[in-house]
């Protein structure tokens, strides 16, 4: 039981709290992103996406609201608007398709990760980090600079690609000391 003023972190799937639902606003924001056209609208609901994304960490953390539905469904919604607005401009020519999958290679892993996770029924929680964070503002940026600056994208990509493959080995690296600490305790 945590102390007076102390949030507590609760192990539900409980998806009804204030954080999940800023959470899910970003599926009708990749829906918006998709239905509007031109870059001020777009860079406006760019920019409530990434609020939100910010918002409902905090406030899980804050109110004691961080749940095993918001670990899952906070990197989710995210994947949901960043997969929208990505295949977006692919679609219109503006990224080619390896850029698109330079862009999304450390989502695509981290697909494969958690299949992987369900399917063997592994003993491992994915749990934000600092390299997955870092991605995803990334990733954030170059929806961005493809909406007012697509020259500018070269450069992105390059990080994206660093970025991204220092995620994938974090979070490789803490799934394998999660199961060896598994092995230990099992």
């Amino acid at each position: 039981m945590p102390r007076a003023g102390e949030p507590s972190t609760t192990h539900d799937m409980r998806l009804v709290s204030l954080p999940s639902a800023i959470s899910l606003l970003r599926v009708p924001f990749a829906a918006l992103f998709l239905a509007v056209d031109g870059p001020a609208i777009r860079a406006a609901i760019l920019a409530a996406a990434a609020a939100s994304d910010f918002a409902d960490g905090w406030l899980a953390r804050r109110l004691g609201q961080t749940t095993r539905a918001g670990e899952l469904l906070d990197p989710l919604t995210d994947k949901v608007f960043l997969v929208a607005a990505l295949v977006s401009f692919a679609l219109n020519g503006r990224l080619a398709p390896w850029q698109l999958l330079v862009l999304l290679g450390r989502d695509l892993f981290a697909i494969a990760a958690f299949l992987t996770v369900v399917v063997f029924a592994l003993p491992i929680r994915f749990r934000a980090r600092l390299g997955g964070k870092i991605v995803t503002a990334v990733q954030l940026a170059a929806v961005l600079v493809l909406l007012v600056r697509p020259e500018w994208i070269g450069p992105l990509l390059v990080i994206a690609a660093v970025t991204g493959t220092y995620a994938v080995l974090d979070y490789t690296r803490a799934g394998l000391r999660a199961l060896r600490g598994a092995e230990r305790h099992g």
